[in-house]
């Protein structure tokens, strides 16, 4: 058995999407899931509050540490860019790439992508990611835009495209109407308020329409909530702000709804559209990368046409089966094959 070391900087929420991504990581590996490959240890350490300690760890004492693992393992891997610092100059190092938005940051459809004024110490931050990019041995791309960039941001590192992988079967379990829903068409858009996901484009698009838009994911801000309810109601959008759900609770408001709104204009990879066709439930998806490599063709539309969408939403029909079957591509089974063969090409 090959030995993998899993390392990140500050362990994050498993609810978070970075976080969550990790975690998938480490118990498939401890559970054997990929054949070949054990994990052997992993790296990571509670965020402190002390900005010169937490720096420390980040530039100096977590690259230490990772160097010496992969001196005892056979692959070091690293669950996503930011952490890109702590590629070893010594050993085969695999790194997640989700999406290079802070590191390369840019302007999409009148909207900031990125981390547009980084301060001088994230500057420097950055070269490092950079350069720990430059000499892995191999970057996994969550998406086919990514793995584009990456090849020409880092020509000469090897990739490879790995999207999410999720257990369907946790998606068909019989589940209960939520107790919020309304009468008529349910709609749900999940996600923070980040101006890059666009709520404000899916309050836009029900606005005066008889359905109800409920609003799933933590608020980003008070501030950020308050005004998008304020924007909901002087337009007549029936919005209903649930907050965030634990995953049971996700997955029976995925089943039930009548379809979902994502009309972000730029993520790594999307999971929420994924998970509502997992679920037998139409995710309607604005055509930017990289959510739009998930669904069905039918279910891209126009970033910004506001009729399109609405057209999209009154012609909504029973496509379960057709959805059920485009999120088997997504499986975790088939996520294990692929970091097989991609930590095979290392030997």
């Amino acid at each position: 058995m090959r030995k993998v070391t899993v390392a990140r900087g500050g362990a994050l929420s498993p609810h978070s999407g970075l976080g969550s991504a990790h975690s998938a990581l480490v118990e498939r590996l401890r559970s054997g899931l990929v054949e070949e490959y054990e994990l052997a240890s992993v790296h990571e350490y509670k965020l402190s509050n002390n900005p010169f300690k937490r720096l420390w760890r980040r530039w100096v004492g977590g690259p230490s540490r990772v160097q010496k693992s992969a001196n005892s393992s056979d692959v070091v891997h690293i669950t996503d860019q930011e952490q890109a610092g702590l590629v070893p100059k010594s050993g085969r190092s695999v790194v997640t790439v989700h999406d290079l938005f802070h590191l390369f940051p840019h302007t999409r459809s009148n909207v900031a992508i990125g981390e547009q004024n980084p301060s001088f110490i994230r500057r420097k931050d950055l070269a490092k990611i950079k350069r720990g990019l430059s000499r892995a041995s191999l970057l996994i791309c969550s998406s086919k835009d990514t793995q584009q960039e990456c090849a020409i941001r880092f020509p000469g590192v090897p990739t490879s495209w790995i999207p999410l992988g999720i257990h369907l079967h946790e998606y068909e379990v019989e589940t209960k109407r939520p107790t919020w829903f309304k009468k008529g068409c349910n709609l749900l858009v999940v996600g923070s308020e980040e101006e890059r996901k666009r709520l404000d484009f899916a309050v836009n698009v029900c606005a005066g329409m008889d359905v109800t838009l409920h609003k799933i994911g933590a608020e980003s801000s008070p501030k950020s909530k308050k005004e998008l309810i304020s924007l909901a109601a002087s337009i007549k959008c029936n919005l209903n702000w649930i907050g965030r759900l634990e995953q049971d609770e996700l997955i029976a408001a995925l089943q039930h709804a009548d379809a979902l709104l994502f009309p972000s204009i730029a993520e790594g990879f999307g999971l929420p559209p994924l998970e509502a066709y997992a679920a037998g439930t139409v995710a309607l998806v604005a055509d930017a990368p990289a959510h739009n490599e998930v669904p069905l063709e039918h279910h891209i539309l126009p970033t910004d046409d506001v009729e399109r969408w609405r057209k999209a939403i009154s012609e909504l029909t029973d496509e379960s089966e057709a959805v059920r079957a485009r999120a088997a591509y997504f499986s975790v089974e088939k996520w294990v094959q692929r970091h097989h063969e991609a930590y095979n090409s290392l030997f």
